[in-house]
């Protein structure tokens, strides 16, 4: 465990802090998840939800690491990000519907039939392998084909991590009134913010009717969403600073991220409010990041 630990410490570039919470939440997560594992027999789907900056992609690396290392168990991660609509068809669907279709991130902006594709591509038993595309947020578009990654069949269990995954849809009269001076401005009749809602009713609710567990990373309030993600953006670019298109990415400034993240105010609201009714594991954090407390529902 300590080599492999050392391991992932290195590749994922993190300090020496990480080691207290893999100890009191990732080892814990990771024990639950296998006891579910056993419990089913089959091919295990577990949601893994959590506003930005709240560790998601690296829980799932870790999880999937550890079950391959420590039980020789074929994980794999699928984001939600990487089943973003194409640039082109969200502006197609912001012509349609609404304008603001065309900003990713929300319920809507996703293929959600590449993802219940995937996921039961996943799970269906069958030898061979299988393509994941892959989107760079750098140039707000989906990659090139031969920049996707494959996966190897049959998978033992699916970490499908992302910001929304397993959200559920608000009462259609909580969308009458706007939740902040975005929504008032830029969807004063509330179009957009009911199509997004009728979404999470109809095709995302297929979706996530393919996991059999939520895991949720809960921040302590929304406001902590700016500066954690403004973290995020800042690691990005230093990633990307080596890669030859340079030319074609863009790094938001904080006001841009101001901007963008209004895009989710409402959604990560009610997802705060309504999730931990039936999330299975509520990992929770302090204002700076560092671990809280890890809530296990037995039962």
């Amino acid at each position: 465990m300590d080599l492999f630990l050392d391991e992932f410490i290195a590749n994922e570039r993190l300090d020496g802090s990480f080691r207290g919470l893999v100890s009191r939440a990732y080892m814990p997560i990771a024990e639950k998840i296998l006891s579910w594992k056993a419990e089913k027999g089959g091919p295990l789907v577990v949601a893994i939800n959590g506003a930005q900056g709240t560790g998601k992609s690296t829980l799932s690396r870790f999880l999937s690491d550890f079950f391959r290392v420590s039980a020789g168990l074929n994980a794999c991660v699928l984001s939600l990000d990487d089943i973003y609509k194409s640039k082109a068809d969200r502006l197609a669907l912001a012509e349609r519907v609404h304008p603001l279709l065309a900003t990713r991130g929300v319920p809507g902006t996703h293929d959600t039939d590449l993802g219940i594709n995937l996921i039961k591509t996943f799970t269906c038993g069958e030898a061979g392998s299988v393509q994941i595309p892959r989107f760079r947020k750098e140039i707000d578009d989906r990659a090139e084909i031969s920049e996707g990654y494959s996966v190897s069949l049959p998978v033992d269990i699916v970490l499908f991590e992302g910001w929304c995954v397993s959200a559920r849809a608000e009462s259609g009269a909580s969308l009458s009134e706007a939740i902040n001076e975005f929504e008032a401005e830029s969807d004063e009749g509330g179009v957009w913010r009911n199509y997004v809602n009728g979404c999470l009713e109809t095709a995302y609710r297929d979706l996530f009717a393919l996991v059999d567990h939520t895991i949720m990373l809960r921040v302590p309030s929304f406001d902590c969403i700016l500066k954690w993600r403004m973290e995020q953006e800042e690691k990005l670019c230093s990633q990307c600073e080596l890669l030859t298109d340079g030319a074609k990415h863009h790094f938001m400034s904080e006001a841009e991220l101001r901007y963008f993240i209004a895009h989710f105010e409402r959604l990560t609201r009610w997802m705060l409010k309504d999730m931990p009714s039936f999330a299975e594991l509520i990992l929770d954090f302090n204002e700076d990041r560092s671990y809280k407390n890890l809530m296990i529902k037995d039962g």
